[in-house]
C-alpha cells in the first residue's frame, strides 16, 4: 500500500546533492510528488512530498540518513487539507523598514488563514534616503471568504509608505 509523507532536508549545498537524494529515493522505490528547494548562502532547505510503499518507508529514511549523515532530516505525516482556496495571488510589498515587520505581516496572513506558497523578504539600505527599505514578494492563496481588498487593507497598516503591487 502506498503511503505519503513530507520530509524536510537541511544542510550545506554540495554539487549534485539533490540529484543524489533523488537517486537514492528512486532506488528505494519512492517518488517525489512535489518538492520545493530554497538556497541561501551555500545552505539549502528542501521539502518533498514523498510516496512509497508503507513497508519500505522506514528503510528509505534510514538509507537517506546514513548516506547523507551531514544533512538534517525531519519527517511529518501528509495530511490533505479540506480548506478551499481561491485562485493564486502574487504581490510585492515595499515600505519603510522597522523591527518586527516580517512577524507582523505573517501574523496578518495567519489571522486571515491565508496559505503562503512562496515568501521572500529583503531589507535594503537606501543611502540617498537615509533609510532601510523592506520588500516582500509573496505568492498567496486566499480562503474563499477573504477578499483582496481585505488583505490589502490589512497589509497597508504595517508601516509608513506601504506600496503594494498585485500581479495580474
Amino acid at each position: 500500500m502506498q503511503h505519503k509523507f513530507i520530509t524536510t532536508i537541511l544542510g550545506t549545498l554540495k554539487p549534485n546533492l539533490l540529484q543524489s537524494l533523488a537517486q537514492v529515493s528512486r532506488e528505494m522505490g519512492a517518488s517525489w510528488e512535489t518538492s520545493k528547494v530554497i538556497k541561501l548562502d551555500g545552505q539549502f532547505v528542501a521539502m518533498m512530498r514523498v510516496m512509497i510503499d508503507r513497508d519500505k518507508e522506514q528503510a528509505l529514511k534510514q538509507a537517506l540518513e546514513q548516506q547523507f549523515a551531514a544533512l538534517t532530516f525531519v519527517y511529518a505525516e501528509y495530511e490533505q487539507q479540506a480548506i478551499h482556496f481561491s485562485t493564486e495571488c502574487k504581490l510585492t510589498l515595499d515600505c519603510n523598514d522597522r523591527s518586527g515587520l516580517t512577524h507582523d505581516m505573517n501574523a496578518i496572513l495567519n489571522d486571515l488563514e491565508i496559505s503562503v506558497d512562496h515568501q521572500e523578504c529583503y531589507r535594503v539600505q537606501v543611502t540617498s534616503l537615509g533609510k532601510t527599505v523592506y520588500s516582500a514578494k509573496l505568492t498567496l492563496r486566499l480562503p474563499e471568504n477573504v477578499t483582496m481588498e481585505l488583505l490589502l487593507s490589512q497589509l497597508e497598516s504595517l508601516s509608513d509608505n506601504v506600496r503594494i503591487d498585485v500581479e495580474k
